[in-house]
């Protein structure tokens, strides 16, 4: 017997697609000798298993599959063929505000949503105190759901459909949503719950919060399992797919032909170099934590008239920028000849502790506020540390410790 929570063997949905809801009736009435409908299979064949008090990351692409088969494994949606069995209970976070009536305040929304979820009314009322606590919603608590945020909406969902303690806990994107202070809390809840030996599946679109939560990534792409494996491997050639698909000029910079059409300073290239004993050569693997990295940018200006300052920006993969240096703020003079230019900017013991990020080059105007033009690394700056440290940047530090207790 499989010791997982669940299991998916060859899981077939699909759907009849009509061109108007005219040809859905002429189909009826044909009783099935006419077919006006064609066919998409949202899921093709998937197949998987999740061990019981893991985390299974889904991603792909919009589209691609991964909120039907949550859906299907959610009980929402039903399979056209193949298997999905859940073992025990669910909760699922598929879309906010599931269950909530919006002329209802939040208290008599935790009723009507905890019932719908399967609690009973006793249970409900002994979890509702647990069930606002965790909500932080204040005053708000008792007014009209019309009258939340999404992200208060968000906070609301979240804490019914976790105080029901599931065996499976599933969530689709619901960290997309509200502060972060409250994403901190949902991700401490996530935790323990995998450490209680619960099940999660989570499906989200940032790679960094699926390898920090999710013990082993499952990658949907046009309905199929493209590739199923640890986090770390399965983000990384996710990502590098999607760079290819806008592996173009138009997608490394604002577009050549609108910055060459308009005459503005033009980024022709940029590319990563580390510092190896005094040795340079081009970034083309993982570094480690600590090594010399270079920016060096190639661009060009086309008359006098331009003034032109450089920066480097460095984002994690969910584009939350993490580094960001300027040629001014070095003391460096603006440069305004025309002519080509080669400029380096050099990131000694670069700070980063671990993670996928983005490095980008700027061509910025003397008011350090208009971008004349702007290009990506063609690949990211891949950041492995041997140990597990968690953060994106390292700092120096000195811990001290003292006793408070009075001495005899």
């Amino acid at each position: 017997m499989s010791d997982a929570a669940v299991i998916v063997k060859d899981l077939v949905k699909e759907y009849r697609m009509y061109s108007s809801s005219f040809d859905r009736l002429k189909e009826s009435l044909s009783f099935g000798r006419k077919k006006f409908h064609s066919v998409h299979r949202a899921l093709d064949g998937v197949s998987f298993e999740l061990p019981r008090g893991k985390a299974l990351g889904v991603i792909g692409e919009n589209g691609a599959g991964k909120s039907t088969l949550l859906k299907v494994l959610a009980g929402t949606s039903m399979a056209t063929s193949g298997t999905a069995e859940v073992k025990g209970s669910v909760a699922s976070l598929l879309e906010l505000g599931t269950g909530f009536h919006s002329e209802f305040d939040g208290r008599a929304n935790i009723f009507l949503s905890a019932q719908v979820l399967g609690f009973s009314l006793k249970e409900v009322t002994a979890k509702v105190d647990e069930i606002i606590a965790f909500a932080e919603l204040g005053d708000y608590i008792n007014k009209p759901v019309r009258t939340y945020s999404s992200g208060m909406v968000m906070r609301l969902g979240f804490a019914v459909a976790t105080a029901i303690d599931p065996e499976v806990l599933i969530i689709d994107e619901i960290l997309a949503v509200g502060d972060l202070y409250f994403q901190k809390k949902c991700v401490d809840r996530i935790f323990n719950f995998r450490n209680a030996g619960k099940s999660i599946l989570f499906c989200s679109h940032s790679l960094y919060d699926v390898r920090q939560i999710c013990d082993e990534v499952v990658w949907i792409k046009d309905g199929k399992v493209e590739m199923q494996g640890s986090p770390q491997d399965v983000t990384i050639a996710y990502a590098n797919y999607e760079r290819a698909l806008s592996a173009d000029e138009s997608a490394l910079s604002m577009g050549r032909d609108m910055v060459e059409g308009e005459g503005r300073p033009q980024l022709e290239d940029i590319r990563l170099l580390r510092v190896d004993d005094g040795v340079e050569t081009e970034i083309v693997d993982a570094i480690v934590p600590g090594v010399d990295v270079v920016v060096e940018m190639e661009f060009e200006l086309f008359n006098d008239r331009q003034i032109v300052h450089v920066g480097v920006g460095v984002f994690r993969n969910d584009n939350v920028l993490v580094i960001s240096v300027f040629s001014h703020l070095d003391g460096m003079q603006a440069v305004h000849k025309s002519g080509r230019y080669r400029c380096r900017a050099k990131l000694p013991n670069i700070p980063l502790v671990s993670g996928e990020f983005n490095v980008m080059g700027y061509l910025i105007d003397e008011t350090f506020v208009h971008a004349y033009d702007t290009r990506s690394v063609d690949r990211p700056l891949l950041v492995l540390n041997p140990e597990n440290i968690p953060g994106m940047v390292a700092c120096d530090c000195e811990f001290t410790v003292e006793s408070l207790e009075p001495t005899a």
